[in-house]
């Protein structure tokens, strides 16, 4: 290993069982927009660059959160991890998946909310590049989860799967960055009152044109947009929001980067309109307006999250 110190190297998929596969397809392959790589059963995969898929779709009676998948190095790292949470005690499902997955070996776990997670190594390439899409693609960058207690799943981030701590909205969410140093690959808090499940997932175009035509093309095609151009002072990125029949997906770019040899030092963030949208500063009339404002955002975003 090139980094002794346990810890993924980026967000590699998203998996979601959904209840109607066809409406799901519309909008994961119009509107974000992703590429079909392969069918399986009750499964589809989607994928928005070299990797076999960034997503998989599954059909299935109980629509929700089927895991959350993030890419370590190597084997020899995987099988580190392995040996890391038998010590704590965590009970881990360990098994060989390139057939059945196309990923070579993974282990699966839950988080302290119960969200479902795999850490896995070696995802088969694709010979060729999607095809051109007038919105380009970057990567998938990250997921925010929701979770009943946010300083246990802090601390289960950090030292049990070893993501580092970005930044904090005052005690309520903390984001978290892995190896690839994008300023969060999960973020985790309390939204809405959900005790676990998907907030959102974020998607990296490479810059404000493919955002803005991102965001023509939802409002073309008649999707609801949660929340409108902003910029996060967190992560300083700058991008908008839309909710599908799944879950919301976000489409940003310019998100903060560090580097593992300068980690940074995590600032409490106070809570309030302008943290969510630096754009926003002058705008607020008060304390308790802010307090209202973000009570109906949360809500707005769990009834259009669905998972």
């Amino acid at each position: 290993m090139s980094d002794t110190r346990l810890c993924p190297q980026r967000l590699g998929y998203v998996h979601l069982k959904v209840k109607d596969l066809d409406e799901s397809l519309a909008f994961w392959t119009r509107a974000v927009p992703l590429e079909i790589s392969a069918r399986q059963g009750s499964k589809v995969y989607l994928r928005g660059g070299m990797q076999h898929h960034w997503m998989v779709l599954e059909q299935s009676p109980e629509p929700g959160l089927g895991r959350i998948a993030l890419e370590v190095e190597n084997r020899a790292e995987l099988d580190a991890f392995e040996a890391h949470l038998k010590v704590l005690g965590i009970k881990a499902q360990a098994g060989d998946g390139l057939d059945t997955d196309r990923v070579d070996r993974y282990l699966r776990f839950n988080d302290p909310s119960g969200n479902p997670l795999e850490l896995y190594c070696d995802m088969v390439a694709m010979p060729n590049p999607p095809q051109a899409r007038t919105v380009q693609l970057l990567d998938i960058q990250h997921v925010v989860l929701a979770a009943g207690d946010t300083r246990a799943a802090t601390a289960f981030y950090r030292d049990v799967v070893g993501m580092r701590e970005s930044d904090w909205v005052e005690r309520d969410v903390c984001f978290l960055h892995m190896k690839n140093g994008w300023h969060h690959g999960i973020g985790v808090g309390g939204f809405g009152g959900a005790a676990s499940g998907l907030n959102h997932i974020c998607f990296q175009p490479p810059g404000l044109d493919d955002v803005m035509r991102a965001r023509a093309n939802v409002r073309k095609l008649g999707y609801t947009i949660t929340m409108d151009l902003l910029r996060h002072a967190p992560s300083t990125s700058v991008g908008f929001y839309f909710a599908g029949p799944d879950t919301v997906a976000e489409m940003s770019f310019g998100a903060r980067h560090f580097t593992e040899d300068a980690p940074p030092k995590p600032r409490l963030l106070a809570r309030g309109l302008d943290t969510i949208d630096v754009w926003q500063q002058g705008l607020v009339d008060n304390e308790q307006s802010v307090i209202d404002e973000l009570r109906k955002m949360a809500e707005r975003q769990q009834a259009s999250g669905g998972a």
